[in-house]
Parts: C-alpha cells; sequence; structure tokens
C-alpha cells in the first residue's frame, strides 16, 4: 500500500535561511613577564666617519675607489671641495671627459695634447702646462704603466682622487646618510671639519712647493 503523495506548501518553496557563522573572536594577548614591559625598539645612532689622520705624502696619494663609489662621481666632489685654482680645475674636469669613467685612466690614443686642451679651456698653452704640473704635484694626475690591451708595456696617465680628500668625502656622505635616516648625527663640529680642511689644503700646497723647489 503506498502512501499517499504530499503536498507541498508555499512556506516549503520558500528558499531556506542559513544561520550566520559567528564572528571570530581575537586571540587573547600572549601573557608577558610580570613586571616586565615591552619597549620599542631604539632607534641605533648612526655612527660617524672619521677619517684618517694622513701624512702630506699619503694625502697626495692615490686613493683607492670603493666598491660602492663612483670614480666620476668623487674626482667632480672632490674638485669642488679642494683648494686648487679655477684653471687646474677647469683642465681637471675637461680630462675627465677623456677619461675612463670607473678607472680615471687616460688612453694614449685619445688623450688630448697641451693645444687642444688650451683650445678647449680657453687658456694659453703655458697655462696649460703650469695647471698640469699643478694637478701632478697634489696627487690629481699621476702616470703608470698599461698593463693590458695593445698598449701595454707603456706608460699612460691617469687622474685619481688623492686620499686625503677620498677621506673628507667619506665623512661628509656618511654625515648626510645620517640626516637624511633621520637618526642623530654624532659627528665632527663644523669647526674642526673646517680646520682640518685647511690644514688639508695647507700640507699640499707645501709639498707643492717643495716639490717646486727641489726640481
Amino acid at each position: 500500500m503506498t502512501s499517499p503523495a504530499r503536498c507541498f506548501s508555499p512556506a516549503d518553496m520558500a528558499p531556506r535561511r542559513t544561520r550566520p557563522n559567528p564572528p571570530a573572536q581575537p586571540a587573547p594577548p600572549a601573557a608577558s613577564a610580570p613586571g616586565r614591559q615591552t619597549e620599542p625598539a631604539a632607534v641605533r645612532p648612526a655612527e660617524a666617519y672619521t677619517p684618517r689622520t694622513l701624512t702630506p705624502a699619503e694625502a697626495i696619494a692615490p686613493g683607492r675607489i670603493g666598491k660602492r663609489e663612483r670614480f666620476r662621481n668623487q674626482f667632480q666632489h672632490g674638485l669642488r671641495r679642494s683648494c686648487m685654482h679655477p684653471h687646474a680645475r677647469l683642465v681637471a674636469l675637461t680630462l675627465l671627459g677623456y677619461a675612463n669613467d670607473k678607472t680615471g685612466l687616460l688612453s694614449p690614443t685619445y688623450r688630448p695634447t697641451v693645444k687642444q686642451l688650451a683650445d678647449h679651456t680657453g687658456l694659453l698653452p703655458a697655462q696649460v702646462q703650469v695647471q698640469l704640473q699643478v694637478l701632478t704635484q697634489r696627487g690629481w694626475l699621476y702616470s703608470r704603466p698599461i698593463a693590458a690591451g695593445p698598449r701595454a708595456g707603456t706608460t699612460g696617465l691617469c687622474l685619481a682622487v688623492p686620499a686625503g680628500v677620498l677621506e673628507l668625502l667619506r665623512a661628509a656622505r656618511a654625515k648626510e646618510t645620517a640626516l637624511r635616516g633621520g637618526a642623530p648625527v654624532s659627528a665632527t663640529p663644523c669647526r674642526a671639519r673646517h680646520a682640518a680642511h685647511a690644514r688639508l689644503c695647507t700640507a699640499l700646497t707645501t709639498t707643492a712647493l717643495s716639490t717646486c723647489t727641489r726640481s
């Protein structure tokens, strides 16, 4: 005997509502040790870069460019901080246009002559000769043997940043980095930095004059 067919009412045809899930309860904070409060991490102050103490001979020696440093930028910044005559800076910047960006080497093939430097700078050839001697005596220009390439075994001119100037540039760079980071700066006072820069310029000038006297 079969059961009678069920008659569906409108209530059965309506969509069934599902109960919403209860909101997730936030996890309780981890219990800390009694009497011990959590302090925010303190900002570590940036350490000031202290330039090395160099002798006059070491100060005019070619400085070593670091892995994160670019020769062209360091050379240009160093010229701005130097105490040289504007003519010497002009000749140095003109030579920089012919030099290798990474090493500062002036290739004998493309190295400009004194007459070409005079045409580019507007100076007399005799003035260019004097400024080349000044750059050599103060450590911005020196000669070194070429080790590789078709010119191997010959001597080529090379631009350089003196070690004393490079130390001052690194100290100034460290201070700028600390100021941008917002950390307190414990650098050398301005008067002390200016005095150190003046002593360096005096040492370079004395070395150059002694070299001229000997020659």
